[in-house]
């Protein structure tokens, strides 16, 4: 198992009732000597905590590379986690000494992760250090000390670099070339000429947890079974009965690549609801880290698990009823079950209820929306909707068990 990470706490609740947000606690970065050494250089004068003008900036650059090289769904949501990890863990290590600047600290970590990130885009790479570059002169100008500049910066860089250094060894840049099974009804086909995508990304390293422990989805009912039989007929049901709304909740969860993608969509809803609640910059990693955490770690087990399965899509059945029809959105290039927008979706639906509980039923709806969007998109069964539902929520409760997160009425 990964290093174990420690207590995120109550204080994720009281910090959005205004109060005060327990002491973070890092998901990747440890204690070393270079990281200890710029922590021993802060002065001793006033803390100055992370600011949402630092964050926004941070996730602003990032979307754009996101939605720029036209990242896939699966590569965003691990972007972003990384880069949440490394604000929560940068946070974790300075734990509001004396001294520290929280926005020189976390621009320096952000730095690292988004260089490493995304290396063959030059414009965004000089944006990166040019935005950590002015934060550091804006600190310079409201009178901090050069020595709290320099150990802020350098003890930032240090946590980008073990979140780099982790990154490095996940498993996301190995190629993987998937031994399909024969054609057979049921059974996922690759349109000749094309290649899948990701095939490989069921074998990446999570956060938190190691990948032997990661969730597994509850195995699909056999093709010629009645259950998978009704939810066919239930399919083409809804495929006749197609609404305007229907099509709108479709395009608006595609997410496809040249988008923020699914996990951008839901990171950008909570922090408009974080910022509508005047929760602080520091309470806002500490919700989105475990959020991006689960949708990371959720798309490793979905890919594992479509890759297990083979799952046909749908319109590999329906051109046996209909060669004229097509689906509202084009098919993706990986097998059907469990659907990958559900399995995200529940696991953010069940991080984020443990973390705001008032709003639970809102991220629930969320969720559902999210899921049913691909079955009016034509593109899942009903079955590949709950079953990834299911899948997310329990990766969603491994990442809560993880980060020791309670909720608030425990």
């Amino acid at each position: 198992m990964q290093k174990q990470v420690f207590w995120l706490g109550l204080g994720l609740f009281v910090a959005w009732m205004g109060v005060s947000l327990a002491q973070a606690k890092s998901w990747i970065a440890t204690p070393s000597p270079a990281l200890e050494r710029s922590l021993s250089q802060l002065p001793q004068t006033p803390y100055t905590p992370l600011e949402w003008a630092t964050l926004d900036e941070l996730e602003r650059l990032e979307l754009l590379a996101v939605q720029t090289q036209m990242l896939n769904p699966p590569r965003t949501a691990r972007a972003l986690a990384l880069l949440s990890v490394a604000a929560n863990d940068t946070l974790a290590a300075l734990a509001q000494r004396p001294g520290a600047d929280a926005n020189v600290a976390v621009a320096a970590a952000a730095r690292e992760v988004m260089l490493y990130l995304h290396p063959t885009f030059p414009n965004f790479k000089d944006a990166v250090r040019g935005a950590a570059r002015d934060f550091y002169q804006a600190a310079a100008q409201a009178g901090a000390s050069p020595q709290s500049l320099l150990a802020s910066s350098e003890t930032g860089r240090q946590i980008g670099m073990q979140v780099v250094a982790f990154a490095r060894k996940d498993g996301a840049n190995r190629q993987v070339i998937p031994e399909y099974p024969k054609a057979a009804p049921g059974v996922w086909e690759l349109t000749l000429g094309y290649t899948a995508v990701e095939p490989g990304w069921g074998n990446l390293v999570p956060i938190g947890i190691s990948n032997a422990q990661l969730a597994r989805a509850t195995p699909p009912p056999a093709w010629d079974s009645p259950e998978f039989a009704q939810d066919r007929a239930a399919f083409w049901q809804k495929q006749q009965q197609l609404t305007d709304r229907d099509k709108a909740i479709a395009d608006k969860w595609a997410g496809d690549g040249g988008t923020v993608t699914p996990a951008g969509l839901w990171q950008e809803a909570v922090v408009a609801m974080l910022k509508d609640r005047q929760v602080g910059a520091e309470g806002a990693v500490a919700v989105l880290t475990p959020l991006n955490i689960a949708m990371h770690n959720a798309f490793i087990a979905c890919w594992r698990d479509k890759f297990a399965y083979y799952v046909a899509r749908p319109n590999q059945w329906v051109k046996t009823l209909d060669p004229k029809w097509a689906p509202y959105l084009r098919t993706p290039k990986f097998p059907a079950y469990p659907s990958g927008h559900s399995t995200i979706s529940g696991a953010a639906a069940t991080v984020l209820s443990a973390l705001l509980p008032d709003a639970a039923a809102t991220f629930a709806a969320m969720a559902k929306e999210a899921s049913d969007s691909r079955i009016g998109a034509g593109i899942h069964w009903f079955l590949d909707g709950s079953g990834g539902l299911d899948l997310g929520e329990r990766v969603g409760q491994q990442v809560l068990e993880a980060g020791g997160v309670v909720h608030a009425g425990n």
